[in-house]
């Protein structure tokens, strides 16, 4: 698979916000188990299911990185306007089904293994992924012109 840089950098920013969330999330459900800070009355999720929904998650925000640099180059390399703005529409309409599956998934009571919380926040760390690929490449291109 030939992905950009941007691509590259955005995937990699993408495990890094996951491994951040993973660390951040158990240690505040394990205290919060531990100190029982929501009481008897609130359950809280397990550990394994917060972190299988948030594996879920991060799996859905790499493949729809590699679904965006897709339907991008595709719709660079199509001469004709119109078909590359339909191209774009059906990609954006297709990775939205993806995310309302990933969702179900992980609400699903069928399915408790996969925690439903992890789920949405493994779903939405794509934003701080996009951050982050952000910062990095305006640092690139600071370094790149101090060298030119």
């Amino acid at each position: 698979m030939n992905l950009s840089k941007t691509a590259k950098i955005m995937i990699l920013s993408s495990v890094a916000v996951y491994a951040a969330l993973l660390i951040t999330g158990l240690i505040i459900l394990n205290l919060a188990a531990y100190f029982n800070i929501f009481g008897d009355s609130l359950e809280i999720e397990k550990s394994l299911p917060y972190t299988l929904g948030l594996t879920l998650g991060e799996v859905h925000t790499i493949i729809k990185i590699i679904m965006i640099e897709k339907a991008v180059n595709k719709a660079a390399d199509t001469e004709d306007t119109k078909h590359a703005k339909n191209m774009g529409q059906l990609s954006y309409f297709g990775r939205f089904l993806i995310t309302i599956a990933v969702l179900l998934i992980g609400a699903l009571p069928a399915i408790p293994f996969i925690g439903f919380f992890g789920t949405v926040v493994g779903v939405f760390s794509m934003r701080l992924a996009v951050y982050i690929t952000t910062f990095i490449e305006i640092k690139i291109e600071k370094k790149q012109q101090e060298i030119n």
